[in-house]
């Protein structure tokens, strides 16, 4: 059963003379391609036709469906509303969009009709649904980065909302680079060899098949993004389970791909072992750069956390936890994991080095973005300015005056000793932590209560 967002948005989209201007344009436009000759036929019209409507156009609707709302004053009242967190997200986001999907349809149908008529029913079918695919990510993106701005209370003019269009193009980009590498024809076109099969978890899979249901994963994941951010944005609570199982899943799918890394192909389980770690390590790093990023910083919840967690109220805190916070948690238990297992294999103290000095920095610079944040509007600029400055500027000065012992402090390498520049790094750590709480706790006196998490 359609919700009333979703109704509201067909009324307004899908008007008679909007849908017949569709499809007369698009009758046009396919009738010109089929008498244009070889060179031009009516799917690649089609294939190029949906990229614009669905992806590119679709994206900017989806990420206006909101801002819309703001600019015109009707989107506090939407919110008081009665309808859902679910009927609210999916009326904004296919209804907002359905005109887009209409022509979109229509594109689809062509190039499911050729795609039978001049290759496989198989490849036919899996080329729709990269398409639809496709396009929900770039919608689905767009909109999720709306939501994120809205949640940490950005502006909304022309710019940001071409950013929240960026965001979807840059995502659809992603998807179709992907998808592309494991098609013949295209993998030729955009110069590089197109890839049969895939090696995960030791199995040899084909290609195709393994990025779509991967494409098809990371859009559940996506669209479930945008449901929490709506749930959010209409004030309820959202538990840590789900993004905890986003963490799982993520540390399974990209440990899988230790076959990619360049090694020797003769390398002892162990060290399969070690890569998968590392993989997984990496992977929570980045989510925790991202994530620390996008969070709001708030100070007021981290006080509630440090009084949740003094008063043995553990409960309460874990699960008002944000995601940037799981994300380096899940971090440190990998990486921990896979410093054990280098030590239990006798691999050598290098590599563990290396592995410690990196979540040494990986702790400094998470409290760098809390210090700034605490009293700061624009502390993310700061932070990103200073981590520029930490991982860039001054080695880059460092190395230009033949100062290379004193690079282990900027970024990981190793040192000689081998432990030492973890032991400085985790010095930086400690102190930015202090530096970081003792920020929080002093940036005003007011009172935290538990309802402030949302």
């Amino acid at each position: 059963m359609m919700g009333p967002e979703f109704r509201r948005n067909l009324w307004l989209e899908l008007t008679t003379r909007r849908i017949v201007f569709m499809v007369g344009i698009l009758a046009l436009v396919f009738f010109a391609a089929a008498v244009s000759g070889p060179s031009y036929t009516p799917y690649s019209a089609a294939e190029t036709i949906y990229y614009l409507i669905a992806v590119i156009w679709g994206a900017r609707n989806a990420g206006l469906s909101i801002v819309g709302e703001i600019r015109d004053h009707t989107w506090d009242l939407q919110r008081l509303s009665s309808i859902s967190a679910s009927e609210m997200i999916w009326g904004k986001l296919f209804g907002s969009t359905i005109y887009n999907w209409f022509g979109g349809a229509i594109c689809l149908a062509v190039m499911l009709v050729y795609g039978f008529t001049h290759g496989t029913p198989v490849s036919a079918i899996l080329d729709l649904i990269y398409y639809v695919i496709v396009g929900l990510v770039a919608q689905a993106s767009a909109l999720l980065a709306s939501l994120i701005a809205i949640r940490r209370r950005s502006a909304h003019s022309r710019l940001d909302v071409f950013l929240y269009q960026f965001a979807g193009i840059a995502a659809a980009l992603a998807v179709f680079y992907l998808w592309q590498a494991a098609d013949p024809a295209s993998a030729i076109l955009l110069g590089k060899k197109s890839t049969d099969v895939i090696n995960w978890w030791g199995a040899v899979i084909s290609a195709r098949p393994f990025l779509l249901i991967s494409l098809a994963l990371f859009t559940a994941w996506l669209l479930t993004g945008c449901y929490r951010e709506m749930r959010r944005e209409l004030k309820m609570r959202n538990g840590p389970l789900v993004w905890l199982g986003f963490l799982t899943f993520m540390g399974i799918y990209v440990a899988g791909f230790d076959a990619w890394l360049p090694h020797n192909s003769n390398l002892p389980q162990w060290s399969i072992v070690a890569l998968r770690l590392a993989l997984a390590t990496t992977a929570y790093g980045v989510l925790t750069y991202v994530m620390v990023l996008l969070e709001p910083k708030d100070r007021v919840l981290y006080r509630w956390y440090g009084s949740q967690i003094a008063s043995g109220a553990v409960g309460p805190a874990f699960w008002n936890l944000q995601a940037w916070l799981m994300s380096y948690a899940a971090m440190v238990i990998v990486a921990l994991a896979l410093i054990w297992w280098l030590f239990a294999q006798h691999a050598g103290a290098a590599y563990s080095a290396l592995t410690f000095a990196g979540l040494g920095f990986l702790t400094r610079d998470v409290s760098i973005f809390v210090f700034f944040a605490a009293t700061r509007r624009r502390g993310d600029f700061a932070a990103i300015v200073t981590l520029i400055a930490l991982y860039a500027l001054i080695p880059a000065i460092l190395d230009g005056l033949g100062v290379k012992a004193a690079l282990p402090l900027f970024y990981p390498t190793p040192s000689n000793p081998v432990w030492l520049g973890p032991a400085i790094v985790w010095g930086e750590a400690v102190a930015a932590v202090i530096a970081a709480i003792s920020r929080v706790a002093l940036a005003g006196k007011r009172v935290p209560s538990a309802s402030l998490r949302s």
